[in-house]
């Protein structure tokens, strides 16, 4: 037993457990075992010591080998992403009286629909994008999420302004998920820190930046406006990725192929491995390959990709992912949490808005700023925080690391997320100065990037080959939670539903210590008896 990791019974090297090292050749090292590494490609500049994994192939087209700005533009595709969320959730009770609705109406459709829609169209797209690759699903979620924001400004119904958000949300989706599959594609192993990074800070600090922005634009010119100028940057997002994001799917022949004989699975820095039968790769053609020309590579369809099971098969793993324990784990964490958020938008509107408050929509949305802070701290601390984590754990571990060890970060949300709950609740009951309540409204951003991120990284690590479908199951809870906490906060008044969310929450992070100690069991049981990680 490790660290008070139980060891598995069935298998010797369970996925997922790999050799942590500082030396940043140690992932060449475990996925190139047998091979002498100067025969490989190393990086440029200062990574000129560093073997590349994966190796890029000769070929121009290959995404390893684009330039980096063409790389960049995939994390760039994420900025407005978590900005369609809470786009004008800051003049919710404005919209509830002009569509002639309850302001639990008005949040179930800007919200709970945006939410459920999502998580919903995750499942479809996953497959869709193993099937026909990425470049086409980008460009069409891109487009659709630009006709829902059309649709929104103009809609004279409650029930255009629902379909509309439920058109954006199949759109947003991609954007949710692919965003990272497509990260993995183009950043060789040693580069992916800072994309990831970038990704994931675009993604929970676009939720917080945007209603201060989009705060004064409906004080100003109205809420229709505030869906107008999306639309405008959602058709300059289509236009970029059109003309400078080609396909990432890209089939490589390796430099450097390492045989097997049994079903181990390839993670570059797994130590799950037979003795293996090592050969190098000769060149497939003598012919080099050529650049693809500007019509080539601004294709949208570049046909059907060869999988060994069926689409509905692939669409069915998420679903088939949420009765294993680490996702059905991680949806409770990272599911929930996010429910929050839409919990927290609702009730701040609704505090603020009235006496003794009496806040305007650029006032309400200039409370956002708390969070954004508290969301940027958590982001700028969680990567360092994690990997001292992983190294110091590791090296206690004498050198093994396990993906358990990200999980001692989710207990900082255990801490600040209950903590900030509990004072919301306290404080918006008893109509606090307005600091009080902006106070907890980012202490709750604070811990909850860091649960997210914390539970992120172990989903990734736990399911190195199925990363995606995990994802997919990632937001399930999400989905059921959203379609409720409107009327819930009505009939039971915002100190009792807060306290119940801060218990709740202390629950289901305190899960994380089961999961700490009996996750290497959970994860050999998963490849043993699901296969979510099966060789598409």
């Amino acid at each position: 037993m490790g660290l008070g990791i139980l060891e598995d019974r069935h298998l010797e090297h369970v996925p997922g457990t790999s050799v942590f090292s500082d030396d940043p050749n140690a992932a060449a090292q475990a996925a190139y075992e047998g091979i002498d590494l100067s025969l490989l490609k190393h990086g440029n500049g200062r990574n000129a010591h560093v073997v590349l994994v994966p190796q890029p192939s000769d070929d121009p087209n290959d995404p390893l080998n684009w330039p980096r700005w063409k790389k960049h533009m995939v994390s760039v595709s994420a900025v407005i992403c978590g900005a369609l969320g809470p786009l004008v959730s800051a003049d919710l009770v404005n919209l509830a009286a002009e569509f002639e609705v309850s302001l639990q109406a008005i949040s179930r459709a800007l919200g709970s629909a945006l939410t459920a829609a999502l998580a919903i169209a995750t499942v479809v797209w996953s497959g869709i994008a193993v099937k026909i690759g990425k470049r086409p699903v980008f460009l069409a979620s891109s487009i659709i999420m630009l006709i829902g924001a059309v649709v929104s400004a103009y809609a004279r119904t409650y029930g255009v302004l629902l379909g509309s958000r439920i058109i954006q949300g199949v759109g947003q989706s991609v954007l949710e998920f692919l965003v990272g599959a497509s990260i993995n594609d183009i950043y060789f192993t040693h580069e992916r820190g800072i994309p990831v990074a970038l990704w994931n800070l675009a993604l929970l600090d676009g939720i917080n930046i945007t209603p201060p922005i989009s705060g004064a634009v409906i004080q100003h010119l109205g809420w229709r406006w505030a869906f107008k100028i999306f639309a405008i940057a959602n058709g300059l997002l289509v236009l970029l990725q059109f003309f400078c994001m080609p396909e990432t799917t890209y089939y490589r022949s390796q430099a450097a192929a390492v045989d097997r004989s049994s079903a181990d699975v390839k993670d570059d820095t797994t130590v799950e491995k037979c003795k293996p039968s090592v050969k190098l790769e000769s060149a497939e053609s003598s012919l080099a390959p050529h650049r693809k020309s500007c019509v080539q590579r601004l294709a949208i369809f570049g046909g059907i990709y060869p999988t060994r099971v069926s689409f509905l098969a692939l669409v069915w793993r998420p679903v088939e992912s949420l009765a294993t324990p680490i996702v059905l784990w991680a949806g409770l964490v990272y599911g929930v949490a996010i429910t929050w958020l839409v919990l927290l938008a609702t009730s701040v509107s609704q505090l603020f808005s009235a006496p003794p408050y009496n806040f305007d929509s650029s006032q309400v949305g200039l409370t956002y700023m708390g969070p954004f802070i508290g969301a940027m701290l958590a982001a700028l601390i969680s990567g360092p925080l994690t990997d001292w984590l992983a190294r110091s754990l590791s090296a206690w571990n004498r050198g093994t690391f396990e993906p358990e060890f990200r999980l001692p970060l989710v207990l900082f949300y255990a801490i600040f997320g209950s903590m900030a709950f509990f004072g919301w609740g306290i404080s918006a009951n008893r109509e606090d100065p307005w600091i009080g309540p902006v106070f907890f409204f980012g202490l709750a951003n604070f811990g909850i990037t860091l649960g997210a991120s914390g539970s992120i990284a172990y989903v990734v690590d736990a399911h190195r080959r199925s990363a995606e479908t995990a994802m997919g199951g990632h937001n399930a809870f999400s989905v059921i939670i959203t379609l409720f906490i409107n009327d819930w906060i009505v009939a039971r008044g915002v100190l009792s539903v807060f306290c119940t969310v801060g218990g709740v929450t202390l629950f289901t992070t305190l899960l994380t210590i089961p999961m700490y100690i009996y996750g290497k069991r959970a994860r050999s049981w998963i490849h043993r008896c699901v296969r979510l990680d099966a060789d598409d």
